[in-house]
């Protein structure tokens, strides 16, 4: 096994495997990493674009590493001023409607961004809360929960009725 760049390990190549298989493997087995990273872990289609830590639907965006990932939805959210955002939690969508996460670099002034689903699903704890995201992540679970909780339909006035 190789190792490059501060220990990252590269696998080793197959028997009888080309050098344009096994560098075609490596940058899949890479996008793989990067994906999971940045959180761009979200089913990819046909599956509904729901979280599976909390059951909401978000929007879902197509990466450049080849992965998916969900973004709160532009409802009841609107993009984000970048700067209220984690670094590497900033994500913007392309004009050919891939989403991308850009290194940790500030933003521009009056730059706006796109919050991925996992910052703020009532269902995961938090890598590091900003005040907003605890705020967004507690409307999150308000919200589940009405999903998976209905409120009871009033009954009739002949429903309670006791008979002797």
């Amino acid at each position: 096994m190789g190792v490059f760049d501060e220990g990252l390990a590269l696998p080793e190549q197959r028997l009888g495997e080309s050098d344009e298989a096994y560098w075609g493997r490596v940058e899949r087995l890479t996008d793989q990493v990067q994906a999971r990273d940045e959180g761009a872990d979200a089913p990819a289609p046909p599956d509904p674009p729901v979280c599976r830590d909390c059951g909401l639907e978000a929007d879902r965006f197509p990466t450049r590493s080849s992965a998916w990932v969900l973004l709160e939805p532009l409802e009841p959210v609107v993009e984000v001023p970048s700067h209220l955002v984690p670094p590497f939690f900033r994500w913007l969508i392309a004009e050919d409607g891939v989403a991308w996460c850009p290194p940790g670099t500030e933003p521009a002034p009056g730059e706006s961004c796109r919050v991925p689903h996992r910052l703020v699903c009532p269902g995961i704890d938090p890598p590091d809360p900003w005040s907003w995201l605890v705020a967004q992540r507690l409307e999150n679970a308000r919200r589940a929960q009405r999903l998976y909780n209905p409120p009871r339909l009033p009954e009739g006035p002949g429903d309670d009725a006791v008979t002797a």
